[in-house]
């Protein structure tokens, strides 16, 4: 009886070899049969972790290109941009690896994509665009990867509709000067710094801090200083907020906390950074007594002297702020928004779209920020929508028509329009970049 089965197994094991071959070639038998031929090109994409990743979290996207033998020269690889996902790429060069498959030598390299997802739900990341190149640098084809599938959980407790920061460890630092436990007369000013700095988190990711301006204070923003290092393959964000508040006259002033909320994936938890914030007493100028004139004067002295002060510090903040938004200010910055729009690209819009607020009053910010809504939609809402050449148009066309309206748009604001300094908020669900 076995010998009879295995007979039959014999017998009706060519029939699928035999249906492969071309009618000009005889049916081989298994004993003769040769393994299909190993692949020039091996592209695979994976991600890590592969689940349970929340919104904000650092997801490591990976694609493999592997060449059978020697690699002529490493490839190109890009990928295109997914509706709800910031992707980056901190490494200029990808990891060399080497592997066997089906018994043949492969030679290749690694490139790492770092994606940070701005909502909930399912993400169909597509295949990796790979350019191969011969060995003078030329275009030699194009390989194709594979689709892969994300799921992003929203954990209970967490604000979709801010940027949120998922990770390890988030530390964040208050810093002052002077001290604002010195005294201070009407016209002094004190700079507030806040630094944030997270493990595998990109600084871009961090969301915008609100410093509103306290009755008798102006406040000046200077463009946030994000730096982000990479160590082989593990990001280290941080993000560097400086204002400077001007005391216009004497009185308490509180300046208030500011906070940043995190989750916490080591311990499954959501946590909040805080700045306290400080309270500081001003010391108003004396009033002249109408009977003498030199109290008279040296009132007037005083009150030339804070004037003078204040003028002073506005034209400091305002070589800062230019020094910042140079080269070309915002007339530049707003050349690079429309240049981005002709290109199709959602986040490359968004990024030059937050550059040239950056040069802007907050309350003009106000005003770009509901003109720009179909941009935040198309990137950050629940249910992204598309976004198009002809969506950048018309945004081109919205924004230009708001700068006509402003009487000189490329000059920088008078020091009072600056206050308060508030961040761009969109009113859709966000995160990134």
């Amino acid at each position: 009886m076995k010998r009879a089965i295995v007979a039959l197994l014999l017998l009706g094991a060519p029939a699928p070899l035999a249906a492969q071959d071309t009618p000009a070639e005889p049916p081989t038998s298994p004993a003769t049969a040769q393994p299909a031929a190993p692949a020039a090109v091996v592209v695979r994409q994976t991600v890590e972790p592969p689940a349970g990743a929340v919104i904000g979290q650092h997801i490591t996207l990976n694609v493999d290109v592997l060449f059978r033998g020697d690699m002529p020269r490493p490839p190109r690889v890009s990928l295109p941009a997914v509706p709800g996902l910031q992707t980056f790429r901190f490494e200029s060069q990808g990891t060399t690896i080497s592997e066997t498959i089906d018994g043949a030598r492969y030679n290749g390299q690694r490139f790492g994509f770092a994606l940070y997802p701005r909502r909930g739900g399912r993400f169909d990341i597509p295949p990796a665009v790979v350019t191969l190149l011969d060995r003078q640098g030329g275009d030699a084809g194009k390989a194709d990867g594979r689709e892969v599938t994300l799921e992003v959980s929203v954990p209970d407790g967490v604000d979709a509709s801010q940027p949120v920061v998922a990770t390890r460890k988030l530390t964040l630092a208050e810093d002052w000067a002077p001290d604002p436990r010195e005294s201070f007369d009407a016209g002094d000013a004190i700079v507030r710094t806040i630094t944030r700095t997270a493990e595998d988190v990109s600084g871009l990711a961090m969301r915008d801090l609100a410093f509103p301006a306290p009755e008798g204070v102006r406040v000046y923003a200077d463009p946030p200083d994000i730096e982000d290092r990479s160590n082989r393959g593990v990001v280290t964000g941080q993000r560097r907020d400086r204002v400077t508040y001007v005391f216009v006259r004497g009185g308490t002033v509180v300046l208030p906390a500011v906070a940043q909320p995190w989750w916490d994936l080591a311990a499954g938890a959501l946590r909040t950074e805080q700045a306290p914030g400080a309270t500081i007493t001003v010391a108003a100028a004396p009033i002249a007594a109408p009977a003498r004139a030199d109290a008279w004067r040296s009132g007037l002295a005083l009150a030339v002297a804070a004037g003078l002060a204040a003028v002073l510090v506005g034209a400091w903040l305002v070589l800062r702020r230019r020094r910042a938004q140079a080269p070309g200010g915002e007339p530049a910055a707003f050349a690079a928004l429309r240049r981005a729009c002709g290109g199709g690209d959602a986040r490359t819009v968004y990024d030059a779209f937050a550059i040239w607020c950056r040069c802007l009053t907050a309350e003009r910010r106000a005003v770009v920020a509901q003109a720009a809504a179909p941009l935040s939609a198309a990137l950050f809402a629940g249910k992204p929508a598309a976004w198009s050449q002809a969506d950048g148009a018309r945004l081109v066309e919205r924004l230009t028509g708001i700068r006509r309206s402003w009487s000189a748009p490329a000059a920088l604001p008078a020091l009072a329009a600056l206050n308060p300094a508030g961040p761009l908020r969109p009113e859709h669900a966000r995160s990134g970049p």
